[in-house]
């Protein structure tokens, strides 16, 4: 047998390797809970509640990432900004830092003297509130958006914009007519990624905006009623409550709702990445 036969061998037997374990990972939490225990967690009203909150906070979320960090991509893809290589030491330490690291600073930034008096004058406090679970999702999910829409701004050849100015186009015409739909791929797989990196948060959550279910809303208790989210939260912190609570089956079966909607997101990652793919190679 050649070297290079051994090589394929060895490559194709560390990814079976580890198709297998993803798979068993997976396959081995189903002992854990049953049928019963997922139509008995269908049947509790706070799991609907949870589904409308993760829903609703993910896609608030993931709006406000679009309308910050779109714009934010472009400038430091294509603009020289002072300081640019602390910029992106910044975003890279918030990708890799314990999320409840992140929870923790949030914490005491809105803790901090001027923010709490601002706060104050408005009469509201934003730590421990519904609003903070949108506030630690954005963090992340932004970090990851703009990593994503930079490096598909990054991709497009300033030529196209550089001819389009020099054909009268406006700057800001250039970037909606040029530049997006050049860069739509990777810009709705950055949408995906922010989505779906703030449904999945836990540990800034956890910290910044502590749990509802046994509490009322106090300070946006109106709007929380009128969404039907009053005594919810977010589905990951839910999974924690009913495994600390000792009702590891119905915590299982959260997980399996997380895992689903993870699966669905990351198909249709790859559904936009496959078209992208197909549209570069034409």
């Amino acid at each position: 047998m050649s070297g290079s036969r051994r090589f394929v061998y060895v490559l194709y037997a560390i990814t079976i390797l580890f198709i297998l374990s993803v798979c068993w990972l997976f396959l081995s939490n189903i002992g854990y809970t049953d049928t019963q225990s997922i139509l008995e967690l269908f049947s509790r009203p706070w799991f609907w509640k949870s589904v409308r909150l993760s829903l609703l906070t993910s896609s608030v979320t993931t709006i406000i990432a679009i309308v910050v960090g779109i714009p934010a991509s472009y400038a430091l893809s294509r603009f020289n900004i002072p300081g640019k290589t602390i910029i992106d030491i910044l975003f890279a330490s918030v990708i890799v830092l314990p999320a409840s690291t992140i929870g923790l600073c949030l914490m005491v930034a809105f803790q901090y003297e001027p923010i709490l008096k601002i706060q104050q004058a408005l009469g509201i406090r934003i730590v421990h509130s519904m609003p903070s679970i949108i506030i630690a999702q954005l963090v992340l999910a932004l970090a990851f958006g703009i990593k994503a829409w930079r490096a598909a701004f990054d991709d497009v050849n300033p030529r196209y914009e550089h001819v389009a100015r020099s054909l009268g186009s406006s700057r800001m015409r250039t970037f909606w007519k040029v530049t997006l739909p050049s860069a739509k791929v990777g810009i709705l797989a950055g949408i995906v990624l922010a989505w779906t990196r703030a449904m999945a948060e836990f540990g800034a959550v956890l910290l910044f905006s502590s749990t509802f279910r046994n509490r009322h809303e106090t300070q946006f208790s109106h709007i929380a009623n009128f969404l039907g989210i009053d005594r919810a939260d977010i589905l990951p912190v839910g999974m924690w409550m009913e495994i600390e609570g000792g009702n590891i089956e119905q915590g299982i079966a959260i997980g399996f709702v997380l895992v689903i909607i993870t699966l669905l997101s990351v198909y249709a990652l790859n559904k936009i990445s496959g078209k992208g793919s197909q549209a570069n190679k034409v």
